[in-house]
């Protein structure tokens, strides 16, 4: 969720909530105003009634007094109230013929030495609909002022907030391996202002840093690889030497062999730096099940000098977009260290899909399968590698923005990897 939706949502819980509280709230509040203001007119209609009081001598007069006032009965009682009580009930309207709401005041009082209900009645009509018209009015101005809010709001974070949008696409399109700098919006916010700088200074020391590992890296490539190619060159003119004795010529083999995993360890080790360092950022869309088969057919000869059997479960699959190098590197490896660690006569299974490649491997279980992928870590000392396969499929994986497990089940090793969405 984007900062801007969450602030927004944020005040427009909070609006929503307050106005659902407010509006009951304010209803029976201004309710309960008009109803004291009513029970103060009852009064008032009884303090009237009882000036009058001493005019009322007749039975007749009494009755003309009833009739010519509506809101006022006399009613004979066997008792006198000593209490007034107020009270809200529905009473039919003869002139409207409709049962209304009305406000009643009963009280006790004396007529010519006897005790009589007085009861006085205001309408309550007119009040619940001019009630229910200021509240309609309230919570239309609420609604209205929490729209504006909203759209106010909205309109003003989106221009504020437009440099940080402008500043992120920048950042999206930048690549450290194309680009030298980066031009970042100025802003006339002074935070903006400063992100943009930070990330300025940044950019740059980041540029000379990259640049100068990818320059130790391309040197080292070159002047490691010479050195190792002239001392390969000169062990092999020395083993075809016709008067070596038998122990120096086991001698020679041992430095070629030593000079073979030093050669295979720079390259291992120039590749891991040159992954690490983000020098394969170049991706195109790669057929994995083509990859896979022009790999096993690099090993046939070590399948069948192990007899190994091969069982591939290979689906047609959409092309994954990748860079074509990292790819064949990791397929290559993680394929070569299922075979060459397969005990003689195993089994090593290649199945793909969509969305993953599963390599497994019949053998021994692991002493520590938590440093599977750690650098230079080997479980045995008989075979030959550099240690950095797995390492460098790990750190692949990463950079690609693939998933990669391992699991042991059934005297088996499976490695899975997953093509996420970030690499695709």
């Amino acid at each position: 969720m984007k900062l801007l939706t969450r602030t927004v949502r944020n005040y427009v819980l909070f609006s929503a909530l307050l106005l659902l509280i407010s509006t009951p709230l304010f209803y029976f509040s201004i309710q309960w105003l008009f109803v004291k203001k009513i029970d103060r007119e009852l009064r008032s209609h009884k303090s009237e009634f009882h000036e009058l009081l001493p005019l009322l001598k007749t039975e007749s007069e009494m009755n003309f007094f009833g009739l010519m006032n509506d809101e006022l009965l006399l009613k004979e009682s066997l008792y006198l109230m000593q209490n007034d009580s107020f009270l809200t009930a529905d009473i039919f309207n003869a002139k409207e013929n409709v049962i209304q709401p009305y406000r009643v005041l009963r009280t006790g009082v004396i007529i010519q030495g006897k005790p009589y209900q007085l009861q006085i009645q205001e309408s309550m009509v007119n009040t619940g609909e001019l009630i229910g018209a200021i509240v309609a009015i309230q919570v239309s101005l609420i609604a209205l002022l929490l729209l504006g809010f909203v759209l106010i709001n909205r309109k003003l974070s989106n221009t504020i907030w437009q440099p940080f949008y402008n500043i992120l696409d920048k950042l999206k399109q930048y690549q450290i391996d194309k680009n030298n700098s980066i031009s970042l919006p100025q802003s006339s916010t002074a935070e903006f202002r400063d992100l943009s700088l930070a990330i300025s200074q940044l950019v740059k020391r980041n540029v000379e840093v990259f640049q100068i590992q990818k320059e130790f890296t391309e040197n080292a490539a070159h002047e490691l690889q010479t050195p190792l190619a002239i001392c390969r060159s000169k062990l092999e003119l020395l083993a075809q030497t016709k008067d070596l004795t038998q122990e120096q010529a086991d001698l020679v083999e041992s430095l070629l062999d030593a000079m073979d995993r030093i050669t295979r360890l720079n390259k291992d080790l120039l590749l891991l730096s040159k992954i690490e360092n983000r020098q394969f950022l170049e991706t195109e869309e790669i057929e994995v099940k083509t990859v896979i088969t022009k790999c096993l057919e690099i090993y046939r000869h070590k399948v069948q000098e192990k007899d190994l059997i091969v069982k591939l479960s290979l689906k047609e699959t959409s092309p994954l977009k990748a860079n074509t190098i990292l790819v064949e590197v990791f397929i290559n490896n993680i394929i070569s260290n299922a075979i060459r660690h397969a005990n003689k006569g195993g089994t090593v299974t290649v199945e793909s899909t969509k969305s993953s490649l599963t390599v497994s491997n019949s053998g021994h279980p692991l002493e520590r399968p938590e440093k599977i992928f750690e650098r230079f870590h080997r479980e045995s000392t008989t075979t030959v590698g550099s240690g950095l396969g797995l390492s460098i499929v790990k750190k692949i994986c990463e950079v690609a923005g693939f998933k990669i497990s391992y699991d042991y089940g059934s005297s088996t090793h499976h490695f899975k990897i997953l093509f996420t969405e970030a690499a695709s």
